[in-house]
């Protein structure tokens, strides 16, 4: 099992929408086939490797989320809810990424006044904050490098 198996299995519309409803419909097989419109094929092969993933499992007849397929809805849901802030913060994002900036700072005050929701413009100043820490990082072990290098040299 692996990150690229979970991910292919729930984000496919199909998976996405069955591991959807186990999650949040104690339906029976029946149900969910009609509701999701689905053949029994679609279905059983969408289920099965849910429960090969660990997601699912059967219990008294029904399928319900495994306590690993809770931490993955609950982790998927708010994955959703990002892209979805994201998308409807596209334009703005497309703007800030349009315009050319004399320094980071810069950057930041015209993002702030461009992006109306915090988490998003929170996102962005944190992902420059952790590049710059990155950044200077990288900066010392090159020059950590150079030296060493120079000091066998010598």
């Amino acid at each position: 099992m692996s990150k690229i198996e979970i991910l292919s299995a729930i984000s496919e519309k199909k998976g996405s929408d069955m591991f959807k409803s186990i999650a949040t419909v104690t339906a029976n097989t029946d149900l969910l086939i009609t509701k999701l419109k689905l053949t029994r094929k679609q279905y059983y092969s969408r289920m099965s490797n849910l429960v090969e993933l660990g997601l699912v499992k059967k219990e008294n007849g029904r399928y319900v989320l495994t306590s690993f397929g809770k931490v993955i809805y609950s982790s998927y849901m708010t994955l959703e809810g990002r892209i979805d802030l994201a998308l409807d913060s596209y334009w703005r994002l497309k703007a800030v990424d349009s315009l050319d900036f004399p320094s980071k700072e810069e950057r930041n005050k015209i993002s702030s006044i461009l992006i109306d929701n915090p988490d998003i413009l929170n996102t962005l100043l944190e992902y420059e904050r952790n590049l710059s820490s990155r950044l200077s990082k990288s900066q010392r072990s090159e020059t950590e490098n150079k030296l060493v290098e120079i000091s066998n040299f010598v």
